[in-house]
């Protein structure tokens, strides 16, 4: 607890795209000892429903966020503090707290115009904007500030497809998203400024590579995160991913498997796209886009043959990777995958 035994409680932040969340039930009230680990409250965050547990121990001296009211990130909704604490310590740490946490809002635009304007425009329908499209269109105004550039490589995937395949006869169920994975985890091991943070005044190397991949859930875009896969074989990169889609598709992910997110990956192959750019997601230093893998007629030794091509695009933050290390990323990603017993 703080020096002046009051602990605010705020609504925490899960994943890039959440900007607010819910307050479904208090589960303690007012006057309540709160021991360290003590669920005190239910806040919902459109798929996601997760208990908050306290950090300190004391009392549950108030309750100000209201069942049902939704909240922004950080807002204020209880205090927790020693018994010993005056009511008027409380008010001053409140007053305190929101003077020094003011957020910015956004200016509501003008969406009637003027009587003239009426007349000479015909009226259009709108289609109400759900929290998470408000909140992935925030991160991605977000990401668009980051200097960012794309580069593109074909990569031969015949040998992952009858890998995949070897694998699925004994019983191993893998995707092609799961071979692409753990290919960018050893390729991050040997370039680990892809998997790099930008500091104040320096670049942080992060100790663990913790891939994170998009996935859509009706409007919704999450981005689970597998933790250490540099220690993670691709069968266990696989069933981890399996149990991440699984929590994703019955709202039961959390905080904890949505945030720590070092690199990311964006897949759209399963739709037929070929080739695409994803936007960087803030915090990271670049995001893998990840077309289909086409069939198509190239040249090898002089001669046409069939391949199964796929064209990945490596979006990259130009303040942490450049282009020559982007495309040695891409050369390494390339050479893993074009002979996966190596992974």
């Amino acid at each position: 607890m703080s020096e002046n035994k009051i602990y605010a409680l705020t609504v925490p932040k899960w994943g890039l795209t959440m900007e607010e969340g819910t307050i479904s039930e208090w589960l303690l009230d007012e006057g309540d000892e709160v021991e360290i680990e003590t669920e005190i409250v239910e806040i919902a965050s459109d798929k996601i429903n997760q208990v908050i547990e306290s950090s300190v121990a004391g009392v549950l001296r108030r309750i100000i966020g209201e069942e049902g009211e939704d909240y922004p990130i950080k807002e204020l909704i209880g205090i927790i503090a020693d018994a010993d604490v005056s009511e008027d310590e409380i008010d001053a740490f409140i007053a305190s707290y929101r003077a020094s946490n003011r957020s910015v809002d956004a200016e509501e635009e003008d969406t009637e115009g003027s009587a003239s304007e009426k007349k000479a425009h015909p009226v259009s329908t709108s289609k109400p904007l759900s929290k998470m499209r408000a909140t992935i269109a925030k991160t991605v105004v977000s990401s668009w500030t980051i200097p960012q550039f794309p580069v593109t490589m074909a990569i031969e995937m015949g040998k992952a497809k009858a890998l995949r395949m070897t694998l699925k006869e004994t019983g191993q169920a893998i995707s092609m998203n799961d071979i692409i994975t753990q290919a960018c985890a050893k390729a991050i091991e040997k370039y680990p400024m892809a998997n790099a943070q930008l500091g104040d005044k320096e670049y942080i190397l992060n100790p663990h590579i913790n891939i994170a991949i998009a996935v859509a859930v009706d409007e919704a875009l999450m981005m689970p995160v597998i933790q250490g896969c540099e220690a993670l074989s691709l069968i266990e990169v696989a069933d981890r991913f399996r149990q991440l889609i699984a929590m994703v598709k019955d709202g039961s992910v959390g905080e904890a498997e949505l945030i720590g997110g070092n690199f990311a990956i964006s897949n759209l192959g399963m739709l037929g796209v070929e080739h695409f750019a994803a936007l960087v997601p803030p915090g990271m230093a670049a995001i893998l886009a990840v077309g289909g893998i086409q069939d198509e007629v190239v040249v090898k030794n002089g001669e046409m043959v069939p391949a199964a091509m796929m064209r990945v695009t490596l979006m990259s933050d130009h303040r942490v990777v450049d282009g020559m290390y982007a495309a040695n990323f891409l050369v390494e990603l390339k050479r893993l995958l074009e002979a996966p017993e190596n992974l």
